[in-house]
């Protein structure tokens, strides 16, 4: 007779990670889930919800322009102050005066109505204006905070006119540069280096006393320009140096701009006048002019002016220099003769930043709110903002009406007083999230 042996059939091995859970923790798993879900409803409402609240409530009115009247010797302003195009036009003592006489103050910004009303030439101060001179001497030069390098993503490779093209217009040229350990030309048709002008270019600069690599890369890069100044390039030693393509050939100069002002821009402005180059903005905040008398320096002697909130435009006529500074809520002003020295300052909240009752409502419905754009910086953020105490009045109504939503659906406060707790803190986006995320019954 044939006999089997038989052994223990094992029918599955268990380890402690395949035991079951016990119940508690299992009953934590959904509990932890719709938090979770909740936190992550929280961060996106207080993303979209003030935005949209801004797009529905925003004013539809721009910023005010002011103007120093070189025929009044006052401020001059032209503010927007309702929906539907009403405007109010003041001087700064409160006088009001209708479109024409208010153009007529500013004769340099409005020359061409000046001469179709028949007002050319004109005689301001013993001195008569046509309309080429004054057309000859107004100049604008503008900073924007996106336009401050390190306020926006740029690509740090840049075209190098020919200075003398020897034709009537500018033209961009067949290569590129960057700044690296040389300055390097890069061939855009077959995207190779052009080891001729990169040796030229780097032996130049070298010999002028730069040192790599670059701190700050600074030109206009554009052909629709009366004529080229190339690039002012601030070296590794703070030094500013001036380069430009002539005839093929560089041509590069040291400027006497101290290497210890602590550069953070240079906004460079060609114009046919040959005055100044451009504005250099400094780390403290202060604005000089990059003059053509061997480039010298003059500050401009601006008050409370900060880069990264305030646009700036400094308005050149042939009387008077005007630097005109704004953020979201006051615009600054200062007048200045032809020497850049101040004659007269001025300063007012702006219509555009005045509170309103929608101001005053976002404030309180949203205890907080996170800011991803600014449009005084080309970089994506993630901001935190604060409404503080108006916040407490939405939070208040926010966890009465979490409270009657927990008896209206009968849910023990002491069992799922965690969701009473993140209302307390995210006001009616906690409100929103616990009533539609339910808790398991």
């Amino acid at each position: 007779m044939e006999t089997r042996a038989h052994f223990p059939v094992v029918h599955s091995l268990c380890y402690p990670a395949c035991l079951p859970l016990p119940q508690q923790d299992l009953m934590m798993v959904p509990r932890l889930a719709r938090y979770a879900l909740i936190v992550l409803a929280i961060t996106v409402m207080s993303v979209y919800l003030p935005f949209l609240y801004h797009k529905v409530s925003e004013k539809k009115v721009g910023k005010t322009q002011l103007f120093f009247s070189p025929v009044i010797k006052k401020f001059v302003f032209r503010e927007m102050v309702g929906e539907g195009h009403k405007f109010v036009t003041q001087d700064e003592s409160g006088n009001n005066y209708d479109r024409m006489t208010f153009e007529t103050l500013i004769p340099f910004v409005y020359y061409k109505n000046m001469e179709l009303w028949g007002k050319l030439p004109m005689t301001i101060d013993g001195r008569t204006f046509d309309k080429q001179t004054i057309k000859e001497n107004r100049q604008v030069f503008e900073l924007k905070p996106r336009m401050i390098a390190d306020r926006s993503p740029r690509i740090q490779i840049f075209p190098l006119l020919e200075s003398k093209p020897g034709v009537t217009r500018l033209r961009f040229p067949e290569d590129v540069f960057r700044l690296t350990d040389r300055m390097e030309f890069i061939n855009v048709d077959t995207n190779t280096v052009d080891q001729d002008l990169t040796d030229k270019f780097t032996n130049a600069v070298k010999q002028a006393g730069f040192v790599f690599p670059a701190r700050l890369t600074a030109g206009r890069v554009s052909i629709l320009k009366p004529f080229d100044e190339g690039f002012f390039v601030v070296d590794a030693k703070g030094y500013t140096y001036h380069v430009k393509r002539v005839r093929g050939k560089p041509v590069v100069v040291k400027t006497p701009i101290p290497s210890d002002l602590g550069i953070r821009n240079i906004k460079v402005m060609e114009n046919k006048k040959k005055e100044i180059y451009g504005m250099l903005l400094t780390d403290k905040g202060d604005i000089h002019l990059i003059t053509y008398d061997d480039y010298r320096l003059i500050k401009l002697p601006i008050e409370d002016y900060n880069p990264d909130t305030m646009d700036l435009k400094l308005l050149i006529n042939p009387l008077y220099r005007t630097a005109v500074y704004s953020d979201d809520h006051t615009i600054h002003a200062v007048a200045m003769d032809s020497r850049y020295r101040p004659i007269s300052r001025y300063q007012r909240v702006m219509f555009s930043g005045r509170t309103t009752m929608a101001d005053t409502v976002f404030k309180a419905l949203f205890p907080f709110w996170i800011k991803t754009t600014d449009k005084t910086s080309g970089y994506l953020r993630f901001d935190v903002i604060w409404n503080g105490r108006p916040a407490l009045i939405g939070i208040a109504l926010s966890l009465f009406a979490g409270i009657a939503v927990m008896y209206a659906r009968k849910f023990p406060i002491r069992k799922y007083w965690p969701d009473l707790a993140i209302i307390m803190f995210t006001g009616i986006y906690g409100l929103i999230s616990v009533s539609v995320i339910e808790p398991e019954r």
